[in-house]
């Protein structure tokens, strides 16, 4: 072992152990990033591997001694004065990371091996010194190369002995030791292995692990680590050369993210060489990715940490002679480590500076952390007991994580943390063992049962246990008390409540609105309480029979049922609201009369000043103010409510009587005294006046009548009548009047006084106002109050009008009895059977009469029909009505578009409608196209369209033996093969011989000798070029030759020299002899006189002819020469040289200047006015291309327009189609729901009047439905005009748009001819160049002539000759270009005038198609219109069936609302029975802790005060959630009550709707309003239950324990005071009280809201009012300005 263990050893750093090796020694390594947080909190962990490794442990030592790293300086530098790890507080105090110092933890540590050599006796073991035989050496025995050393261990002999613990000894070079295992010839092989196991005593950080090999390096082994002395071995790495068949993992050095504590295999250690001194380290960060963030890497922080070592040696490294089994080879393989070292830190978590040794209870010593930061623990891995404030935490650089004392305010010095109380609070210290009858996290509150007073102090509640809730109090000490218990010790009942017991005292539960004065009263024995005169029940909760509406306002309890009589069960209606009808006169009379106690009418007079109405008596008489229309009719909803008045009289002694003030309607009149129900006499003072309506005899009206007589009289008020005068001649002034009523869909309060009746048989109504289907009033017209009797229809209806009793009939029935049969039938109605009535055998339900001898006859046959059935179609009509030729077709009229005589008889089939007798050339089963052989338009007007086809017989395609066939609409002949024109009487371009019956031939014209490929019509001669000849110019005229698109030239053969005059293809002519030249115009050389015959010159000449010869030949020569010197030029200085070919050039530049003024060209050469006109090729070229273009455009455009003429007459067909469909749905489908809208309108529209209404709707609907249908059919005239317009304009369209196709067929015509002219033109400037480079060619050859010849022997003749030639084709040249320029202005002219003609046809064919467009948009309105009309018919169909279906469902529904309702409210008693069954468990948690006394005296004390303080607390819950869920009980019916007036306002809308949906909508209001109270009240219930259920279930799962503790300590019963102050916790989330107090304060916000807009609502109705009269009341002149606002 290395003695480095008692000097600090610098970590390994978190890279490859290769790179560690490969540092050179002293080298040092670090990270990218100085400041990172691995740097702070490792500061030595990045110091190579390689200066430790690389040399032997006492090299290492000496290194470190000599050579601290810069590291290790720098911590020295910062903390000099310290002796071991990092301080844990900096200068200032403040705590910080630290970190014991770094050390090799294997020093003299205990290792244990499971084998060891010469345990058992010497064992002999062999190390091979050389190669020569095949083994291992090191070099250190000395021994020979080749040779084997063998020794023996024996582990008795000291000398010899190599036991484990000389792997963490101290040894150096001078005295080596090492462990060694038994060899392979003792078995030690794979699979046997040999595990070494390291025993560290603490954990420890672990920076890298090295072993130090004397033996060489084992082929495959392990290191493992454990956490713990229990724990399960964990693989830390893998080393072997075969990793994944022996570790079945792969080699490698590096773990991916993720993956970062998985154990690495890798062979960089499982070489045999070298044989001795193999070095292994391994260093627990290497190749992990988050090495450099290990401060937040829990996960390396776990991966790090070790208690043990182990290493596993698996297999040996061998040169694999072992096979051979030679004793010494086997003797000369095993395991031996001379040094086992740990580089460590004792692990402290950050928490102390270093470890010191430490002596347990049982005298076992062993290091531990000295922890600071008030931590505690072997590893600093707790806080102190007192410093559990904030949650324990590893320290880091960045936060210390020091353990902070507990808050427990004095009172306790012991505490624990608390997860749930720090992260609700950020302290999570909960004190224990409060003093001073304290309790709570921090001691911050007193102990159960007990309050603190003022002076801090926490005393005894001492509540009264019967009466009270729980034993808490509040903190004024008042305790909180038992439902109906009071007193500040809960010791007395409540008012109204009874028999003070255990569960508190019961309340008597008087319904306050039914006792006497509103005031709960009840018998303290019994409980009963005292009711209103309506009002019965124990509670005082219902009306009596008769009666409904418990009110608080209502003196009487409830309001008698009125139902016109015809019931006495009744309930309040929903949708009504308060409000009050009133005249405040600010603004004139609002419509207040006057009249005497005759009935005579007195003037009324208004006071501006006083904003009040006057009336005075011109006698004894007394004078009254009579109330406007406003205040009469129906007022019943004013029953029980007050009219009251501003009275002021002039004069004092008034005279009352019992009639000052009156009440009339209904035929009765009740009257009133001035001074009645507690009134005072007027006087010249303003007093207020009172009245209620109501019948009892305390409130004086007069006659006394019953409340169904008196509410008859406000049933239909007539009169209200204000007694105004009470002396003779007196005045009066009236101000202010108010009548309180109620009104549906008003905003306001809700009223409800207001009834809905149950009625009995045969009635129906809210107020069995109306009779049931099926009974009717009897007296007829007797109103609400008659009786209803059932109807007298003679077995043919079951309902009639309730009003008349006029019969809804059915059965094909009429009359008001059923006595007839309805038009259509016939038969005896009055036998009473559903078949009494049959259906005429009429078209259209027509009617009919039955004869003596039963034969029926129809009365009124439909147009189109005869017969005495009507079953026959008239003429002009066609069908089939009885089906005899297929199915039944209805009769209508023959459609021949007009084209038959009217007049006449028999225009069409009867059966088929075929038309027969069409006129005006016209044909077709409609008469609806021109006959064969005419064209035109068989519809159009005025008629006679049709006209006979004008098609020329030889080139027209002939009928089958018929007349010759033209297009319909446009007259166009079926023309023969390459015929065209309308008539087919022109052949195509190209084409000619009309007349031989069968289409036009080609001219086949030659390309090259035809100026076009047109020819002569008749004759079929092609147009020949000059010199060209034949019908289709295919050869050349006599005498000519050269046969091309220039045409032939002439031959020109003299006349002296040719033989003949026609010459050969190439204008050869026929020469005589000697005679030679092109046209034999010139003799042989040596030869003279032509016109004789060129005879031979004299033999003088042949010297000539000589000379000729070897001039030639010099010429071939030269010509060769200047061949070569062009190929291969040299410089030759010769300056006559120079001369003569200066005076070449001269010449020549003299030649060309004579040829270009024979060209007369200017100063253009040649070739520039080719190039000129090249271009002007080219630009007419460009305008053929654009003319082609808008050719094709205008070809495109005319399809389309052909094609939008198709879709013109597609979408008018389709409309044709759709409207006629639209007719046959209106008269068939249409007519069919009409009917039955009709029944059921008649069977269910006379319940009441909101079915009378619906029928006077339904009646409504079908009119327009009619209305509809007039509508659809005078869309379908203006459609059907429009249509017939849109095929005229289409038509026309087709006519232009051929037109232009015929148009563009002649432009396409020039347009070929201009091509023909172009290439013409093409060809021309071809030959142009041609002649042009022949020219140039020959200039060429003249050049190389002349600087071939010297000057004297030129040829002046010749040349003259060629200069001659030069300017004819000069001349020639100016010719064609002139004629080529003429042609281009021509086809220039003729572009031009096409692409003007087109331009014109596009816009024409554009224009055509916008006026199509705009034709079929109007097409498509139409249609659009029709499709309308027809959904409106079905709505109206759909909502009579939605109306029939609501009405049969609506019962159902209300009653189904009604029975969840009442289920739901049967849930508060689940809520009772929770609550009992809380008491009772709680009852068995106190057995169950009486129970627990048998144990030690501490600890029954500690259990019964848990039982107090716990038990008790729960059972105080339980109470508590029971009164919460009591006034969630009533906070629901409060939430009904403002929900109910929220339906008020929603049914101010209502107004605007008839009122079938009115009542549809009320009720669906009223039973989504019931769903959605039940549904608060469920929900509430079900909240307040799960809340009990929870509490309790902690509750019992903490006695349950208590009592199956058998010995209770306080560590128990602290745990379970933290489940008790979760359930306490619990409770409190319910919130009871705040969600009880945001409900009240939205209901007082609502009702605010309401009450504003009422008064707002009132306050600009009565400014409308008041400014209406003012405007009636104001004089012209307006004597007197009032400010009419302030």
């Amino acid at each position: 072992m290395s003695p480095s263990a008692s000097r600090p050893i610098i970590p390994l750093a978190p890279s490859t152990a290769a790179a560690s090796r490969r540092s050179p020694p002293g080298a040092s390594r670090r990270s990218g990033s100085a400041s990172s947080a691995t740097s702070r909190l490792l500061p030595c962990l990045l110091l190579p591997l390689a200066v430790l490794l690389a040399s032997p442990p006492t090299a290492r030592a000496q290194h470190y001694a000599q050579n601290p790293p810069p590291e290790a300086l720098r911590e020295q530098r910062v903390s000099q004065h310290r002796e071991g790890g990092t301080r844990c507080y900096d200068d200032a105090g403040r705590p910080q990371r630290c970190i014991p110092t770094f050390e090799n933890a294997a020093f003299k540590a205990e290792v244990e091996a499971t084998n060891t050599c010469g345990m058992d006796g010497p064992t002999e073991y062999c190390v091979q010194t050389g190669i020569g035989g095949g083994g291992w050496g090191g070099g250190w025995s000395g021994s020979p190369v080749g040779r084997k050393t063998c020794e023996f261990c024996d582990a008795r002999t000291p000398a010899y002995a190599h036991p484990a613990s000389q792997l963490t000894d101290f040894n150096n070079n001078d005295n080596q030791t090492w462990w060694q295992s038994e060899t392979m010839y003792e078995d030690i092989q794979y699979p046997s292995q040999v595990n070494l196991t390291l025993k560290l005593g603490k954990a420890f950080d672990i920076t890298y692990v090295r072993l130090w090999f004397y033996s060489p390096r084992p082929e495959s082994f392990a290191i493992y680590k454990r956490t713990s002395e229990n724990s399960e071995w964990e693989p830390y790495q893998f080393y072997s050369a075969t990793c994944r068949d022996t570790y079945g993992l792969p080699d490698t050095n590096y773990a991916r993210r993720g993956e970062e504590t998985r154990a690495l295999c890798t062979s960089e250690y499982s070489d045999i060489s070298p044989l001795t001194g193999g070095n292994v380290a391994f260093s627990t960060l290497e190749g992990r990715p988050s090495a450099y963030n290990f401060d937040t890497s829990p996960e390396l922080q776990e991966w790090v940490t070790a208690t043990d070592i182990k290493i596993t040696l698996d297999r040996l490294n061998t040169f694999g002679d072992e096979v051979f089994e030679d004793a010494l080879v086997l003797r000369s393989y095993f395991y031996a480590i001379s040094d086992f070292a740990v580089g460590a830190r004792c692990k402290c978590n950050g928490h102390a500076s270093e470890c010191v040794n430490s002596t347990g209870v049982n005298g076992e010593s062993r290091r531990v952390c000295r922890c600071e930061h008030n931590t505690a623990g072997p590893d600093c891995n707790e806080c102190l007991s007192f410093y559990n404030d904030a949650p324990w935490a590893r320290a880091s650089a960045a936060d210390a994580h020091e353990c902070r004392p507990c808050n427990c305010n004095g009172f306790s010095n012991r505490c624990y943390f608390d997860k749930s109380l720090y992260e609700r609070t950020g302290h999570g210290g909960h004190c224990l063992d409060c003093t001073g009858f304290r309790d709570g996290a921090n001691c911050e509150r007193c102990r159960d049962n007990y309050y603190q007073r003022a002076d801090g102090y926490c005393v005894a509640c001492n509540c009264d246990p019967t009466g009270s809730r729980s034993l808490q109090c509040n903190r004024e000490g008042k305790c909180q008390c038992k439902p109906g218990v009071t007193g500040e010790k809960c010791d007395r009942c409540e008012v109204n409540h009874y028999d003070f017991g255990d569960r508190g005292c019961k309340p008597c539960g008087c319904v306050e609105a039914g006792c006497i004065s509103n005031q709960p009263r009840c018998d303290p024995y019994s409980g009963s309480c005292q009711c209103k005169d309506h009002v019965e029940g124990k509670r005082c909760d219902s009306c009596k029979p008769g009666f409904f509406n418990l009110d608080l306002e209502n003196r009487f309890g409830c309001t008698p049922c009125f139902c016109y009589g015809h019931s006495s069960n009744c309930q309040s209606a929903a949708g009504y609201s308060q409000v009050v009808i009133e005249s405040v006169f600010t603004r004139g009379l609002e419509h207040w009369t006057a009249e005497d106690y005759s009935g005579r009418s007195t003037k009324l007079q208004y006071n501006g000043v006083t904003q009040t109405v006057g009336v005075s008596s011109s006698g004894r008489e007394p004078v009254y103010f009579l109330a406007p229309e406003r205040y009469l009719g129906d007022k019943r909803a004013s029953y029980n409510r007050d009219l009251s008045f501003k009275l002021r009289i002039g004069e004092t002694g008034p005279s009352p009587t019992v009639r000052d003030v009156i009440l009339e309607g209904e035929g009765l009149s009740v009257t009133q005294t001035i001074f009645g129900q507690g009134n005072k006499l007027p006087s010249v003072k303003s007093q207020e006046f009172v009245f209620r309506l109501h019948e009892h005899q305390d409130y004086g009206w007069q006659p006394k009548l019953t409340a169904q007589d008196f509410m008859s009289v406000l049933s239909n008020l007539t009169a209200i009548k204000i007694r105004g005068s009470y002396t003779p001649e007196g005045v009066g002034f009236l101000d202010d009047v108010r009548l309180e009523t109620a009104r549906r869909g008003a905003a306001g309060k809700q009223a409800t006084w207001i009834e809905t009746c149950n009625c009995s048989l045969g009635y129906v109504g809210q107020f069995c106002e109306s009779c049931a289907p099926g009974y009717r009033h009897e007296p007829a017209n007797g109103g609400p109050f008659a009786r209803c009797v059932p109807c007298n229809c003679n077995g043919h209806a079951e309902i009639c009008e309730a009003e008349t009793g006029r019969c809804i009939c059915q059965d094909h029935t009429m009359g008001d009895n059923c006595e007839q049969c309805a038009r259509g039938y016939y038969g005896n109605a009055l036998q009473g059977t559903a078949f009494d009535c049959k259906l005429c055998p009429c078209p259209n339900r027509g009617p009919c009469i039955q004869m003596p001898s039963e034969t029926v006859v129809c009365l009124e046959c439909p147009k189109g029909y005869g017969g005495p059935k009507c079953n026959l179609c008239s003429d002009g009509y066609y069908g089939d009505p009885t089906g005899s030729f297929g199915p039944v077709r209805a009769c209508q009229p023959c459609d021949c578009n007009t084209n038959v005589d009217p007049n006449a008889v028999g225009n069409c089939n009867k059966t088929t409608g075929e038309c027969l007798k069409c006129i005006y050339h016209t044909g077709g089963k409609l008469c609806d196209q021109c006959l064969p052989g005419y064209y035109g338009d068989a519809l159009a007007l005025p008629k006679n369209d049709c006209k006979e086809c004008q098609c020329y017989s030889v080139g027209t395609e002939e009928a089958d033996n018929g007349p010759l066939i033209c297009d319909q609409l446009s007259g166009q002949c079926q023309c023969k093969p390459h015929v065209k024109g309308t008539n087919c009487d022109q052949c195509e371009p190209g084409y000619y011989n009309i007349r031989s019956g069968e289409g036009c031939q080609p001219c086949n014209c030659d390309t090259v000798g035809s100026l076009n490929h047109t020819c002569d019509i008749v004759t079929g001669q092609c147009m020949c070029r000059e010199g060209v000849t034949g019908q289709r110019c295919d050869d050349c005229e006599p005498y000519h030759y050269g046969f091309s698109s220039e045409g032939c030239l002439p031959c020109e053969c003299d006349t002296i020299g040719s033989i003949g005059f026609q010459c050969d293809t190439f204008g050869q002519c026929p020469c005589k002899e000697n005679v030679e030249g092109r046209r034999c115009d010139y003799c042989k050389e040596n030869t003279q006189n032509r016109q004789r015959g060129c005879i031979d010159c004299p033999p003088c000449y042949d010297l000539v002819q000589s000379a000729a010869n070897e001039h030639r030949a010099k010429l071939a020569e030269l010509k060769k020469l200047l061949l070569d010197i062009e190929n291969n030029p040299t410089v030759i200085e010769d300056a006559t040289f120079e001369e003569r070919l200066n005076g070449v050039q001269q010449l020549v530049n003299d030649l060309w200047d004579d040829a270009k003024r024979g060209s007369k060209s200017g100063d253009k050469s040649l070739s520039e006015r080719l190039e000129e006109l090249s271009k002007q090729l080219d630009e007419v070229m460009e305008m053929l291309t654009e003319a082609e273009k808008e050719r094709e455009n205008v070809l495109i455009n005319t399809e389309q327009g052909e094609r939008n003429a198709s879709l013109a007459d597609e979408a008018i067909e389709r409309l044709r189609e759709a409207l006629k469909n639209a007719r046959d749905l209106v008269e068939t489908e249409g007519m069919e729901a009409l009917s039955k809208a009709k029944e059921r309108s008649d069977k269910f529209g006379q319940q009441n009047r909101e079915m009378s209404e619906i029928a006077r709707e339904a009646r409504l609907k079908v009119m327009e439905l009619e209305d509809n249908v007039k509508e659809i059919q005078e869309i379908a005239e203006g459609a059907l005009k429009a249509s017939t317009e849109a095929i005229e304009l289409a038509r026309n369209t087709f006519n232009q748009q051929k037109n232009i196709s015929d148009e563009l067929g002649v432009l396409s015509d020039e347009l070929d001819a201009a091509a023909d002219k172009l290439n013409a033109t093409k060809a021309l400037a071809e030959n142009v160049n041609r002649r042009a480079g022949e020219v140039n060619q020959e200039a060429l050859n003249i050049y190389r002539d002349v600087y071939s010849l010297s000057v004297p022997e030129i040829d002046l003749q010749e040349i003259k000759y060629d200069a001659e030639i030069v300017a004819k084709n000069a001349s020639q040249i100016k010719t064609d270009v002139n004629y080529v320029r003429e042609l281009q202005k021509v086809l220039i002219g003729r572009l031009e005038d096409a692409g003007n003609t087109g331009k014109e046809l596009l816009a024409q064919a554009d224009m055509q198609q916008q006026i199509a467009d705009e034709l079929l948009a109007d097409v498509d309105a139409a249609k659009g219109k029709a499709e309308k009309a027809i959904l409106r018919g079905d709505d109206t169909l759909e909502e009579a069936e939605r109306t029939y279906k609501t009405l049969q469902e609506f019962d159902n529904e209300v009653q189904e609302s009604r029975e969840k309702a009442e289920k739901s409210l049967q849930m508060f008693g689940e809520i009772d029975r929770l609550i009992n069954e809380a008491k009772n468990k709680t009852g068995e948690a106190e057995r169950a802790l009486f129970g627990a006394v048998n144990n030690a005296q501490a600890a029954r004390d500690t259990a019964q005060e848990a039982q107090k303080k716990f038990a008790e607390q729960a059972s105080e819950e339980a109470d508590l959630i029971r009164k919460d869920s009591e006034e969630t009980k009533k906070n629901a019916e409060r939430v009904r009550d403002g929900a109910d007036e929220l339906a008020a306002e929603v049914a101010l809308t209502g107004e605007k709707l008839k009122k079938l949906e009115d009542q549809a909508k009320e009720n669906e209001e009223l039973t989504s309003e019931a769903k959605e109270k039940v549904g608060q009240a469920k929900s509430h219930a079900s909240e307040a239950a799960k809340k009990v259920e929870k509490a309790l279930g902690e509750v019992q799962d903490i006695l349950r324990e208590l009592s199956g503790l058998p010995d209770l300590d306080e560590e128990e019963l602290n745990n379970l005071e933290v489940r008790l102050a979760a359930a306490e916790e619990e409770f409190a989330k319910a919130n009871l009280d705040k969600r009880m107090e945001e409900l009240r304060a939205n209901k007082l916000q609502q009702s605010q809201h309401l009450k504003d807009y009422q008064e707002e609502v009132a306050r600009l109705r009565a400014e409308v009012m008041n400014i209406e009269d003012i405007k009636k009341a104001l004089p012209p002149g307006c004597w007197k300005r009032l400010k009419l606002e302030p």
